[in-house]
């Protein structure tokens, strides 16, 4: 640990990229009742106080073939490779269980497995999951809370023990999979092994409290999120509160191809404080983010309860055409001032209750926040 407390090189990347992973829909759904469809998926958790480790295991289960994928589409970079439609109920699994133990969550591990217990290529056997806390809001929507979630090509983080996401015993969790065999047979016997490694409560001294920290340029809870732009791009904004004070000790952030920059911008000063900048190739494709990494004490954008927040999307690209399913979230890692404060669920929320019951069509946000576009300017 370094003096400014700053979390450990490429896995504190890794633990941001965690963060923003949406759910998408496949090219190809499971078919109902094979495999590990659905809610009654076979999920086990298992508690190691020795190793300070929870695993959850889903499986075996069968996943139906997708077949090879297109080798002759150009490659999609990492921060473009999820499908335009982004919302709950294109999950192949949605089960929940009960959180095991009460600990500081600090890292996970990944490992997918054949029958014979040969591990798995991960970007042929899963798209993406997410693991979610009922039991807990967002800080900026009255959604369900991601703690965190991994792609194709995300595979493990760890955070320093000065730092922890608190989990409790009894929590109402919920594991979202899809996954993504693309092959030409089907693949029985998977089994998703999810180690999650944590310090105990005992941990002395207690460790900064973190959470996820998560907005959306157009948020639709229960539709897409994603927009299009007129030929050149333009930029789209959303004005939002946070609610309960606390510092952002990194951000990420998620743009599909010709995306030029995420701002946080203070709305009342005008003032940018975080920017996430696209790492673009030549022809305007994403290769990835960059990102703010500030420690636990750094010097990282503190946001104030009640106060307005602008975060802006802006996109850049061939003036003849336009473009066609962009996106714009910023993640990362908060420090509430006071946990105590954090803001309490309303169980009867419509957005809350799209995880429970997901809609077939898109459904009509009440998340807070006014959401704009400019397509003319050039900010």
């Amino acid at each position: 640990m370094s003096h400014s407390a700053a979390l450990p090189t490429v896995r504190r990347t890794a633990i941001v990229a965690a963060l923003l992973v949406p759910s998408a829909a496949p090219a190809a759904a499971m078919a109902p009742g094979r495999g590990c469809g659905g809610p009654d998926a076979p999920v086990t958790t298992s508690v190691d106080s020795a190793r300070h480790t929870v695993v959850i295991t889903l499986g075996p289960c069968r996943l139906p073939a997708l077949g090879p994928a297109d080798t002759d589409m150009p490659a999609m970079s990492p921060m473009s490779d999820m499908e335009m439609e982004h919302g709950p109920g294109h999950e192949d699994v949605r089960v929940h269980f009960r959180w095991p133990a009460d600990v500081w969550m600090r890292g996970f591990d990944l490992r997918l497995y054949d029958a014979s217990h040969h591990r798995l290529d991960q970007p042929t056997t899963m798209h993406h999951f997410e693991l979610l806390d009922f039991d807990r809001r967002q800080l900026v929507y009255p959604l369900v809370e991601r703690v965190f979630g991994m792609g194709e090509e995300t595979s493990s983080a760890l955070v320093p023990k000065t730092v922890g996401l608190p989990l409790d015993r009894g929590m109402d969790m919920a594991l979202y999979v899809m996954w993504n065999n693309h092959t030409d047979h089907d693949l029985d016997g998977v089994t998703f092994q999810l180690t999650v490694r944590y310090s105990p409560r005992s941990l002395s001294p207690r460790p900064t409290i973190v959470l996820p920290f998560k907005a959306d340029v157009n948020i639709h809870p229960g539709g897409g999120d994603a927009f299009d732009l007129p030929p050149g791009g333009g930029s789209r904004w959303s004005v939002f509160t946070v609610g309960t004070s606390g510092r952002l000790l990194a951000v990420g952030g998620h743009l599909h191809d010709y995306g030029k920059e995420l701002r946080l911008e203070d709305v009342a000063t005008g003032r940018v404080l975080a920017r996430v900048r696209a790492q673009r190739r030549a022809d305007g494709t994403v290769a990835g983010v960059t990102h703010g990494l500030y420690g636990v004490l750094g010097r990282g954008p503190h946001l104030v309860a009640g106060r307005q927040y602008r975060l802006v999307a802006v996109y850049r690209g061939n003036p003849a055409d336009s473009i066609r399913g962009a996106m714009g979230v910023m993640g990362g890692i908060f420090a509430p001032d006071d946990f105590r404060r954090w803001p309490a669920i309303d169980r009867s929320n419509a957005d809350y209750l799209i995880d429970l019951s997901p809609p077939a069509l898109p459904a009509i946000s009440q998340a807070t926040g006014k959401a704009g576009s400019a397509v003319a300017q050039r900010r």
